[in-house]
Parts: structure tokens; C-alpha cells; sequence
């Protein structure tokens, strides 16, 4: 069993995940503006956990994904589904971004279909980084866009794409797991002791590989509903940002469980005043299928996580 183990630094990401739908505060026209750059950061973000995933998209010409519960998003209430889905077709011309590095291309209307059920792709539009297409919930997309997905296992989800003269039009099948991924324990609140190891026992998803963060976590507990995953509250006036720093680990299968050792705990948590750890798998299936532009790039993602206590 092969393991990838790094430590990431990514305060910048923390910041996005802050930001969300103010519509008591801004204009229509300034949240669509938000929404619509929150959308292009998420799918660049995106992009480089597929990346680090084992995804080749440096030589694609799309990307097409779809996911549930996706792992990366820590401060989304994990306790109900949430599908999300972006579809991107890179031109000749450079962003300003690290991994949509070629600008988004006109790609026509995209809707996603699945059992009966007809979903339409959000489309943003950029001066420099062209065109993208997202179903993202708050703080990551349209406030609108929430819980659009629906899962339902073992389903074929067609994106379909009516294309345009940059992008010939085609149906793009992905199938769903028959179960999505679901930590059993720790659980949620569990109280956790820093000096010893730490073992996450989870059960669903695929065959393949998975994707599992061990991260602090540095909010107030005003309560919670002791769902999975489901912590309320947010970050304190004075708190270092909760994601400075990440164990990412990839596991070539799907063992179910996997274990942190103390050492790395205690690494983790060295020096920074964090009063909990989240945990969290995900899986990245991915595929490829062949079209005029070139080789288009799909993923079908699912993910849990599940926020601990640190005993004290």
C-alpha cells in the first residue's frame, strides 16, 4: 500500500471557504461578482487536489466532475448529501490562476441528467479567465445552487453539453458509487486523547484510491446538533486560521481504516492553539473519454468527515 504524506499549507484556501452569500449587504450584481470568483478559485482548487489525486489534466482538453460530500470543504455541515459538480474546456490563452491555467471555453449550455431529473450548469463568465461551468453551494458558488444533486447509487449522471464553434457537442456518462463514504468512528465530538495513535474506521465508496486530511480545528463549540460532521460555529475573533497546516495522505485502495500515528498528532498540533481535529476520506474516481478538442477528463468524487475534541 503506497502512501503519499505531506504537510499543506494553505491559509489562502481557509479564506475562500469564509466568504459566502451576503445579500443583506451586497448587490445583486456584487454577489453574482463574489459568487462568480469564488467559483473559478474553487475550480482551480479543485483541480490541484485531482492533481495530487493522480488525475493527468496538464495535457487535457476538460474537465467534467461530479461529488458528494466532497472532502476539502470543512466548514460545510456534513450531515445531509451535498452534490456539487464543475465542468471546465481549456483554451490556448494563460489565467492568472495556478491549475486553470488555460482560459475556460465556451462549451454551449451544459444540464446534468440523472433518473429522470434535468439539472443545468451554472455558466461563469471571466475577462481573463474565460468560461466555467459549476453547480457550487455557498460559499463556493450561487446561493441558488444548493442541494441540486441529488445521490442516488449505482445511477448513470449524463453532462450533457450542447457545444458551440469551440467545443463540439457530446454526452459525458458517469456512474455513481453504491454507497457513498461514511466515517463509523471516531465520532463526531469524540473525545480524543493527542498522545496517542488515531484510528479512522470508514465503510462505502469504491474499490481504488483514497484521499485522507487529518486537520486542526480552531472554532468556538456554541453548540452542536451531534450529526456527522455536523459542528456549528465559526472561527473566533482572535483564531490563527483553522486550515495553517494538513496531513494529506493518498492510499492506493480502499482498506477502510487507516491510522495516525501519535508522532504525527503531535507534529500536527505543535505550537498552534487548536481545540479540535477534523478528519476526513474522500475518493476520486476518474476516467477519460475521447473527443474532437482532445482527451476530456472525468471525475466522480465522494467524501465524510467527522470533527474530534482534543482532551485537554
Amino acid at each position: 500500500m503506497k502512501n503519499k504524506i505531506g504537510i499543506i499549507f494553505t491559509v489562502f484556501i481557509f479564506f475562500l471557504f469564509l466568504l459566502g452569500c451576503q445579500s443583506e449587504v451586497n448587490s445583486p450584481d456584487q454577489n453574482n461578482l463574489n459568487s462568480d470568483q469564488l467559483a473559478y478559485q474553487t475550480v482551480d482548487s479543485d483541480l490541484a487536489l485531482m492533481k495530487d489525486g493522480g488525475m493527468q489534466f496538464d495535457s487535457a482538453a476538460a474537465v467534467f466532475s461530479i461529488g458528494w460530500n466532497e472532502i476539502f470543504r470543512p466548514y460545510m455541515d456534513s450531515s445531509s448529501i451535498k452534490g456539487m459538480a464543475f465542468a471546465v474546456a481549456f483554451g490556448d490563452s494563460e489565467t492568472d490562476l495556478i491549475h486553470l491555467k488555460k482560459i475556460g471555453l465556451d462549451m454551449g449550455d451544459i444540464t446534468i441528467n440523472y433518473s429522470g431529473n434535468q439539472v443545468e450548469m451554472y455558466k461563469h463568465t471571466h475577462p481573463m479567465r474565460g468560461i466555467a461551468y459549476s453547480l457550487f453551494e455557498r460559499p463556493f458558488g450561487h446561493c441558488e445552487s444548493e442541494n441540486l444533486l441529488q445521490f442516488l447509487p449505482n445511477t448513470e449522471y449524463q453532462f450533457e453539453v450542447t457545444g458551440s464553434e469551440y467545443f463540439e457537442p457530446i454526452t459525458i456518462t458517469l456512474t455513481s458509487p453504491s454507497a457513498l463514504m461514511n466515517i463509523t468512528s471516531p465520532t463526531f465530538g469524540e473525545v480524543i486523547n493527542p498522545a496517542e495513535d488515531l484510528t479512522i474506521n470508514w465503510e462505502g465508496g469504491n474499490e481504488g484510491k483514497v484521499g485522507i486530511r487529518l486537520m486542526p480545528d480552531f472554532r468556538h463549540r456554541r453548540g452542536h446538533d451531534g450529526g456527522p460532521g455536523g459542528g456549528h460555529g465559526g472561527p473566533g475573533p482572535n483564531q490563527n486560521p483553522p486550515m495553517h497546516r494538513v496531513i494529506f495522505i493518498i492510499l492506493e485502495t480502499n482498506p477502510g481504516t487507516y491510522t495516525f500515528s501519535a508522532e504525527q498528532i503531535q507534529e500536527l498540533l505543535n505550537g498552534i492553539p487548536a481545540n479540535g481535529l477534523r478528519a476526513e476520506v474522500s475518493q476520486m474516481d476518474f476516467g477519460e473519454v475521447e473527443h474532437e478538442n482532445g482527451t476530456l477528463r472525468t471525475a466522480m468524487r465522494n467524501g465524510n468527515s467527522v470533527m474530534m475534541r482534543i482532551q485537554q
